[in-house]
């Protein structure tokens, strides 16, 4: 590895997915389909296109999550403040 691309992290990979095990597991199915096409003697630029689809796929799955959670809060702390604002009055 390049020494000017090394870093030093705090938790190893393990560490930070053991908090986020839907995550970890999503990760295994992408290790998996690399070896598996590698193993199959496909060619690199086939196994970078399959698994670039499944990162753009997981990123897509993580960022819709993200903005999912960020709005059930912000709709939960709007309840909280303003509680009047979310009258159940039936139309008429």
């Amino acid at each position: 590895m390049n020494d000017e691309h090394s870093s030093v992290r705090v938790q190893s990979l393990d560490e930070r997915f053991a908090h986020d095990p839907i995550l970890r597991e999503r990760l295994h199915p992408m290790a998996d389909l690399r070896d598996d096409l590698i193993a199959r003697g496909g060619s690199l630029d086939a196994v970078e296109e399959r698994v670039v689809q499944a990162i753009r796929l997981l990123g897509q799955e993580l960022l819709g999550t993200v903005a999912q959670t960020k709005a059930d809060a912000l709709a939960g702390r709007a309840r909280q403040e303003h509680p009047e604002a979310i009258a159940d009055i039936k139309k008429k």
